[in-house]
């Protein structure tokens, strides 16, 4: 799991609801989330540029391999497409 963007990692560790997760702060209100994390090569305090190696994906709660994934500026989800382009 890679960084869509450079920033600052806000929280690295386990989550309820999310299993391990990984949050990093781009700055002005915009944040991306990776949720299901079977590992962390991160730590929270860490600043990473974009495609950073930050993890690997794990297991969602259904069993399967997977990685929840989510942008958020103002508080408020946003579609991904517009940042990974």
């Amino acid at each position: 799991v890679y960084a869509v963007h450079g920033g600052e990692v806000a929280f690295a560790g386990p989550f309820e609801g999310l299993g391990t997760l990984i949050i990093i702060d781009h700055g002005d209100q915009a944040f991306s989330l990776y949720g299901y994390l079977g590992g962390l090569a991160v730590h929270t305090g860490v600043r990473v540029d974009e495609r950073t190696l930050i993890g690997s994906t794990g297991l969602s709660p259904t069993g399967c391999q997977a990685m929840y994934f989510e942008l958020r500026v103002d508080g408020r989800p946003v579609d991904p497409l517009e940042w990974l382009e």
